[in-house]
C-alpha cells in the first residue's frame, strides 16, 4: 500500500512538473509579434474561405441559370460511343451512356454510363471524385439494375486518380428501377438500344 502511494504521489509530481513545463512554452511561444502573426494568419484565412464560397455560390448560381454552358465544358469523348443523356436542372452532373461493349445475356443487357459532376464527391472511402463511370446489368423482363463495376476518377472526363469497385455477379444485389429517375431513365436507354441492336 505504501509503495502504491508513493507511486502515485511520484506519478502526481511528474504531471504537475510536465505540467508547469507545457504551460510555461505555450507562453514562450505565444509573444506579443507571434499573437499578432497567428491572428492575422486567421483573419486571413477566414477571408479566403469567405472569397472561396462566394466563387462557389456564383459558380452555382450560373450552372443553375445555363446548365447546358458547364455541360460544354466536358469532353464528349465520342471516340468512346460516350453520348449526353441528360443534366441536373442545377447543372450539378451530367450523365452519359455508350453502346460499346454492349453486351446482351438471357436477362437482358449489359452496358457502361458514365457520370460527371461539377463539385467533388464521396466515394464510400472518402475519397474525392468528379467523375465515375459504372458497368451495369439491367433485367429487362423484371424492370431492375445492378452494377458489375465501378470506376472512380479524380477528375472531370474520366481522368486523374482511379479507385475501382467490383461485385461478384452471383452475390450483387438487384435494385428496383424507381420511376421517374436518371436510372430509369438509363433503364429504358438501355433495354430500348438492345432491342435497337438484336437481329
Amino acid at each position: 500500500m505504501r509503495k502504491t502511494l508513493a507511486l502515485i504521489v511520484s506519478m502526481s509530481r511528474v504531471g504537475a512538473v510536465a505540467g508547469s513545463l507545457v504551460l510555461s512554452s505555450v507562453g514562450l511561444a505565444q509573444t506579443p509579434d507571434q499573437q499578432k502573426t497567428w491572428e492575422a494568419q486567421r483573419a486571413q484565412a477566414a477571408a479566403d474561405a469567405k472569397l472561396r464560397l462566394e466563387q462557389l455560390e456564383r459558380d452555382r448560381a450560373a450552372r443553375k441559370a445555363d446548365p447546358m454552358s458547364w455541360v460544354n465544358t466536358l469532353d464528349p469523348m465520342t471516340s468512346g460511343g460516350w453520348e449526353f443523356r441528360s443534366v441536373a436542372s442545377d447543372g450539378s452532373w451530367a450523365a452519359y451512356s455508350t453502346t460499346h461493349q454492349m453486351k446482351r445475356s438471357s436477362k437482358g443487357v449489359t452496358v457502361w454510363l458514365r457520370q460527371e459532376f461539377a463539385e467533388p464527391q464521396r466515394d464510400a472511402n472518402d475519397d474525392a471524385y468528379l467523375s465515375v463511370v459504372q458497368q451495369v446489368e439491367y433485367d429487362c423482363a423484371k424492370i431492375r439494375a445492378r452494377p458489375l463495376l465501378v470506376i472512380y476518377y479524380s477528375q472531370n472526363n474520366i481522368k486523374g486518380n482511379a479507385q475501382t469497385e467490383e461485385a461478384d455477379p452471383k452475390q450483387a444485389p438487384w435494385d428496383p428501377i424507381v420511376p421517374g429517375t436518371l436510372g430509369d431513365s438509363n433503364f429504358q436507354w438501355a433495354c430500348n438500344a438492345d432491342k435497337a441492336k438484336r437481329p
